[in-house]
């Protein structure tokens, strides 16, 4: 799962000059370039589907019971249905934001 993600966001990424790098603020800034390529968009929220339809994280692939059991409120459960991260990862992902 994990794999495949990466490989989405790695295609995404290599249609830039100068591959950006991998953090929310670079991610953010790229966001716009990508909306208007659905083509592009498409393998990628369609690796994070399965994830979620799956209930496991998409980085760490921690079990539905876990992910389900450590989401602390709203807007994580919301963050999950968008990037497929676990609490933990969200944490860790979202920690320069926070």
């Amino acid at each position: 799962m994990k794999t495949q993600i990466k490989e989405e966001i790695n295609k995404l990424y290599s249609l830039f000059k100068t591959t950006p790098k991998l953090d929310v603020e670079n991610t953010h800034q790229h966001i716009e370039t990508f909306a208007y390529n659905k083509k592009q968009i498409t393998p990628l929220r369609r690796a994070v589907n399965e994830v979620i339809s799956s209930g496991r994280c998409a980085w760490c692939s921690a079990s539905k019971d876990k992910v389900q059991e450590g989401l602390k409120d709203e807007l994580s459960r919301e963050e999950y249905q968008i990037s497929a991260l676990c609490q933990k990862c969200q944490d860790e992902t979202f920690k320069e934001i926070l």
